[in-house]
């Protein structure tokens, strides 16, 4: 028998999906970025603790760490109005919610970054085997009772239990009929939707059957997630296998090739780019040849990640491998040097962009990880995952918390003159443009957002951006 259904009624783990489902609603309905966000997170938290505790688990002690990142990202969402910005907090959310339920359902100690995606992906794909098992619980409690919740192991009347079915079976079956037939009367003559307009007291919305899914969506997915957790994986209950068994001469030879070339193209990027020494090709200026290649280099410092980190992991301990593979690292170094350096002069010239800025992030994240793979090739022992999970989580929190929209207005306003791309920003930059710009642009962007600016908050859709956007738009008007 299932361990929740022995610690919990079926009556009562619908009762707490229900609640579940009504405060997912509640929260997230048409509400991308508002001050509910970071209530639902929590309450989602608090719904895997809830969880835990009636299966009698314990929360292990890292955990904290992954439910101060979801808060801190959820707090997040309701302060900045920035799509891209909450776009990956979604995402990166999403995901450390399943990284918290696995670290504590399973035992992650050997587990590596191959195993911890997949293990994701798996949970996630077979959860949904199970969104339709409060079908199935149902029809097992209308058969044997809910003895869990009664403490009575009788049976009652049989045909009693099958009127009740019938009962419910049509009820289930009438939802989705009323929803598409109703609105579809209601559209047709103005007085049937006058009387229900008077009978409910609200306008009629088709939009109401968005609301209908969005809650009904939220108890099956609540359902399946508590059996799944509840449910064991018997393949993640394997340690993943020491795979260092491979002769590391193969790894020696590439890396060997590779590490020649490295060297000499880390040579020219000091010599050329950084001591601005040496001679350029007829037609190319220091300029020209400083502004281009960035985006290439972020490339190959990804790859040069991957295989030592794949060289680590396949082949046998080699002290000459280990020193080819630092000598390597050292030189992705120089490469992220130079493309950080590009991407500075290039802004410098043009200007900054989301893209830009992001690209110089995501170079200073390559490097806080490769500085642990150096470690983590002499360290076998070394947390590499939670190393570079925790170094990921931190620096995206401190990019967010610079709030790059607005550094990106100050510093084209200061340095360019881009009226177009700053237009072009989330309400995050107001503040900015304010305060650097001149009243031109600052007419032109309340102009052009006065949409979003002036549309109405609720307690639960509000956010500090477009609170402080909509009291810079108001000081403007007077």
């Amino acid at each position: 028998m299932n361990s929740v259904t022995q610690k919990i009624s079926f009556k009562k783990l619908c009762l707490i999906c229900l609640l579940y489902s009504a405060f997912f609603t509640f929260c997230l309905y048409h509400n991308y970025s508002g001050l509910a966000y970071p209530f639902f997170v929590m309450g989602t938290i608090g719904f895997f603790i809830y969880y835990m505790r009636i299966t009698e688990r314990t929360i292990k002690r890292f955990s904290i760490f992954y439910i101060i990142s979801i808060c801190l990202l959820g707090i997040d969402v309701c302060i900045s109005y920035s799509y891209v910005l909450a776009s990956f907090n979604y995402v990166f959310i999403f995901v450390l919610f399943f990284i918290l339920f696995l670290y504590n359902i399973y035992d992650d100690t050997t587990w590596d970054a191959g195993r911890y995606i997949s293990a994701i992906l798996e949970f996630i794909f077979t959860a949904i085997g199970y969104v339709f098992r409060p079908f199935k619980d149902f029809s097992i409690a209308c058969r044997k009772g809910d003895t869990q919740e009664s403490g009575d192991t009788k049976d009652t009347d049989p045909e009693q239990k099958k009127n009740i079915w019938y009962i419910l079976t049509g009820l289930a079956i009438s939802v989705p009929l009323v929803c598409v037939i109703l609105p579809l009367l209601i559209s047709s003559d103005i007085i049937f939707s006058n009387k229900i307009d008077d009978m409910f007291s609200f306008v009629w919305d088709v939009q109401i059957g968005d609301l209908i899914f969005m809650f009904v969506a939220g108890f099956f997915m609540a359902y399946a997630m508590v059996y799944r957790l509840t449910d064991r994986l018997p393949r993640l209950d394997e340690p993943v296998l020491d795979k260092r068994n491979h002769s590391p001469l193969i790894a020696i030879t590439v890396n060997i090739v590779l590490l020649l070339i490295y060297m000499l193209y880390s040579g020219i990027q000091i010599v050329y780019l950084f001591m601005r020494q040496g001679e350029l090709p007829d037609g190319y200026t220091y300029a020209e040849y400083s502004h281009e290649g960035f985006f290439q280099l972020v490339f190959v410092c990804l790859i040069n990640i991957v295989l030592v980190l794949i060289c680590r992991k396949y082949s046998k301990d080699s002290l000459a491998l280990k020193i080819i593979l630092c000598l390597i690292s050292a030189c992705t170094y120089i490469m992220m040097s130079s493309s950080a350096y590009r991407m500075y002069l290039y802004i410098s010239v043009y200007c900054l962009t989301f893209l830009r800025i992001y690209v110089l992030w995501a170079l200073l994240v390559m490097a806080v990880v490769m500085a642990g793979i150096i470690v983590y090739l002499f360290k076998s022992d070394m947390p590499f995952v939670k190393f570079a999970l925790v170094s990921f989580i931190s620096l995206w929190i401190l990019f967010v918390a610079i709030d790059p929209d607005y550094q990106i207005a100050k510093y084209n306003l200061v340095n360019h003159d881009d009226d177009y791309y700053i237009c072009r920003l989330s309400l995050d930059a107001l503040p900015a443009i304010e305060r650097y710009g001149d009243e031109q642009i600052l007419d032109d962007y309340c102009h052009d957002h006065k949409y979003e600016i002036r549309k109405d908050m609720t307690i639960r859709t509000w956010n500090y951006s477009k609170w402080r956007a909509n009291k810079i738009y108001r000081n403007t008007k007077d």
